[in-house]
């Protein structure tokens, strides 16, 4: 009779534990957006198409899709470990594209849709791209820097930009760090000014055209100050020098460069370089 309580209470044990392990499984696939993209008739599509200049490489662009019909199980956390926990938020899912180069020319180009469809009927909600810029300036000859990624959000708001089609050009130029010895120089990029992406959300398909150029030859040059080390001799391409307490800091948000990097504008005296 014990044999038998024990035979009878392990077949039951293994059963119990079979129902659990399915019943999380079917919890499991509930919890799981269908990800699948059926792009309807009528769809809005997108084709990015990314002008080039000389030793820029776009990188593989990260597509943003959400979901208003489904919602899956997600982690959150506010105010450190304070505030964290899971609940059902609206799915999201995340691509990668790649930005395929034609055979002349040096525009890179690539086309997804923003209403993406499917089950869950999915919208792209956010487009964000990079490039690498590989430098020819005597001082960064072959050396590499990754620019700050750029995020276009997609969103039915007020002050959307509807027009379908779109050119917006993103100017950068180098600041290089020289040291003593040339191989331990550094490269960094800036950008002419401060750029903030608007708000999309296109009456139709269309094009984004992004043209991204960088300035090799109007680098900003920085050199340490031997005798501080919170100080640092800055070097304008027109010959110009300033002082800056940060490396961070320089050519952000810097009129006299603005002007440099300006076509027609030759004389740019009347903005002082920066002392800081």
């Amino acid at each position: 009779m014990k044999t038998m309580k024990k035979n009878f209470s392990a077949h039951h044990l293994a059963l119990a534990c079979t129902f659990l392990a399915c019943s999380a499984v079917a919890s499991d696939a509930a919890e799981k957006a269908d990800r699948t993209q059926n792009p309807s008739a009528d769809a809005r599509w997108l084709a990015l198409i990314v002008k080039a200049d000389v030793g820029v490489t776009p990188l593989p662009a990260t597509l943003e899709y959400e979901s208003e019909k489904c919602r899956e199980l997600r982690s959150y956390g506010v105010g450190g470990q304070s505030q964290s926990g899971s609940t059902m938020m609206r799915a999201l899912n995340f691509e990668h594209v790649d930005l395929v180069k034609e055979p002349e020319g040096s525009s890179y180009k690539a086309r997804f849709a923003i209403d993406a469809g499917g089950r869950c009927e999915w919208k792209l909600v956010s487009l964000e791209t990079s490039f690498v810029f590989k430098s020819s300036h005597p001082l960064a000859k072959g050396m590499e820097v990754h620019a700050n990624r750029k995020t276009f959000s997609f969103r039915d708001r007020k002050d959307a930009v509807r027009a379908p089609n779109v050119r917006m050009q993103m100017p950068y130029f180098p600041v290089i760090l020289v040291k003593d010895d040339p191989r331990q120089n550094e490269l960094r990029l800036r950008e002419k000014g401060l750029f903030i992406p608007p708000s999309f959300d296109p009456s139709a398909s269309g094009m984004m055209i992004l043209e991204w150029k960088v300035f090799d030859d109007k680098a900003m040059l920085v050199r340490e100050d031997t005798e501080s080390r919170y100080r640092y001799f800055v070097t304008y391409p027109d010959g110009a020098t300033g002082t800056n307490t940060s490396v961070g800091q320089v050519g952000v948000e810097d009129e006299r460069m603005q002007c440099l990097l300006t076509s027609g504008k030759q004389n740019c005296d009347q903005f002082a370089p920066r002392e800081r």
